[in-house]
C-alpha cells in the first residue's frame, strides 16, 4: 500500500489530487472517521459514479484504503505526502505561514492521522451536531455540543496541543461545508473559515481552543438561523424567531415577545400567524418537539430528562404532544430510530426537518 515514494515532485503531485473537485471533502470526512461508500454519498450529494472515481483515484495514489466495506486513511504514506506540503502551511513548519496558500492548502495540515484504528464518536450523533448547525438549531447545537479531544477523538498528533488544533480544523472544515449546502454563500462561508483557521494557528492553550471552538459554532449557527430566517419573513417576525431559537429550554409566553419587539400581544399574534402560517403557541410547540426528537434519535437522554429539558408542563403532557405532532410516543420513535441512520425526513405540523 505504501505507493507515495520521495522524489522532487512528489508534493506537486500529492498537490494536484488534493486540489481536484470532492477531493478534499473525501479526506475530511475519512480522516475523522471510517465511512461506506454510502456513508459519502449521503454526505457529500454526490453521484455514486463521480465518488467512485474519487475514491479510486485516492486507491491508486495509496492516500486510503479499504477494509471490507469501509474507507479509510493510509496512514503512513498519506503522512509521508502531506507532511511535505505542511512545510508550507505554517513558520513552525518552516514556510511563509498560511497566507502564502491558496484555499484548497489552508484546509490540509490537519488531515495527518496516526497510525493504527482508534475509536471515533458515532458517525450518526456527530452527522446530527453539524446538521443542526446547518439549519440553525441552536439550542440542539448547545446540547449535543462537546468539547475538542475527549473520549470518541482519534489522535491526530501526539503532541496535545496540535492535536486539538487538528480537530478543531477539521471542524471549521465540516461545518463550512455543510453550511454552504444549507445556504451560505461560498465566497462569505470560506471567508469565515479562513478567519477561524487563522486564530486557531494563534491559540497557545487548551482553553484557548475551546473558547473558540464554541465561539466558531455559535457564531456558524446563528449565521445559518438568519440566513433561514430572512429568506421570506419580516423584521420582528425574524427578530421573534431568533427569541424562540435562543429559549427553546424555557417557558416562553407570547408575552415577553410582544414587549421585547415592543408590540401589541393582538398585533403581534395576528403577524406571525400571516407570516408563518401557524399559530405562535403552535409553532413553539413544533420547534420543541423537532428539536426533542432530534435529541432521542442522537443522545442517550432519557424521554424524561429532555421533557424536563424542553420545560414540558409534565412528561404526560410532553408523551400526548410529541405523539400529535410525530405520530408515536418518544419511548417508540427512540426504539424505532435512536442511532439507525441519520438520514430522516421528519414532518411536523407541515415542517420538514432532514437530518
Amino acid at each position: 500500500m505504501d505507493k507515495i515514494e520521495g522524489g522532487a515532485d512528489t508534493e506537486l503531485k500529492i498537490f494536484s489530487l488534493l486540489s481536484q473537485e470532492d477531493i478534499c471533502n473525501i479526506l475530511d470526512i475519512l480522516s475523522h472517521n471510517n465511512s461506506t461508500k454510502e456513508q459519502l454519498i449521503l454526505l457529500l450529494r454526490i453521484s455514486d459514479e463521480k465518488l467512485t472515481e474519487k475514491l479510486n483515484l485516492l486507491l491508486d495514489a495509496g492516500l486510503i484504503c479499504k477494509s471490507e466495506i469501509y474507507y479509510m486513511i493510509s496512514q503512513k504514506p498519506f503522512e509521508k505526502a502531506i507532511a511535505k506540503l505542511m512545510q508550507y502551511c505554517s513558520p513552525q513548519y518552516g514556510g511563509d505561514g498560511l497566507h502564502g496558500l491558496n484555499r484548497v492548502s489552508l484546509d490540509k495540515f490537519f488531515l495527518i492521522s496516526q497510525e493504527n484504528a482508534v475509536y471515533h464518536a458515532p458517525f450518526e450523533k456527530e452527522l446530527a451536531f453539524y446538521e443542526s448547525v446547518r439549519s440553525g438549531n441552536l439550542e440542539t447545537v448547545k446540547t449535543l455540543f462537546t468539547k475538542l479531544g475527549g473520549a470518541g477523538f482519534g489522535v491526530l498528533s501526539s503532541d496535545p496541543l496540535r492535536n486539538l488544533k487538528y480537530h478543531l480544523v477539521v471542524s471549521i472544515a465540516m461545518i463550512t461545508r455543510f453550511c454552504i449546502n444549507g445556504g451560505m454563500p461560498p465566497e462569505k462561508a470560506y471567508s469565515l473559515s479562513d478567519i477561524y483557521v487563522m486564530k486557531v494557528d494563534e491559540c497557545t492553550s487548551r482553553e484557548e481552543i475551546d473558547e473558540l471552538h464554541y465561539e466558531m459554532i455559535i457564531d456558524f449557527t446563528r449565521r445559518m438561523r438568519q440566513i433561514q430566517n430572512r429568506r421570506i419573513y419580516s423584521k420582528p417576525i425574524i427578530n421573534a424567531l431568533d427569541y424562540i431559537s435562543d429559549n427553546l429550554h424555557n417557558r416562553i409566553l407570547i408575552q415577553e415577545i410582544a414587549d421585547f419587539l415592543s408590540l401589541s400581544v393582538p398585533y403581534f399574534s395576528r403577524l406571525f400567524k400571516e407570516e408563518i402560517g401557524v399559530t405562535f403557541s403552535e409553532y413553539v410547540t413544533v420547534k420543541k418537539i423537532e428539536a426533542a426528537a432530534n435529541m432521542l434519535q442522537f443522545s442517550d437522554y432519557s424521554a424524561v430528562e429532555i421533557s424536563n429539558l424542553f420545560n414540558f408542563s409534565s412528561h404526560s403532557y410532553f408523551i400526548k404532544v410529541f405523539k400529535k405532532h410525530m405520530g408515536m410516543t418518544p419511548k417508540e420513535y427512540r426504539k424505532n430510530y435512536y442511532k439507525v441512520g441519520w438520514i430522516i425526513t421528519q414532518k411536523c405540523n407541515g415542517y420538514t426537518t432532514f437530518f
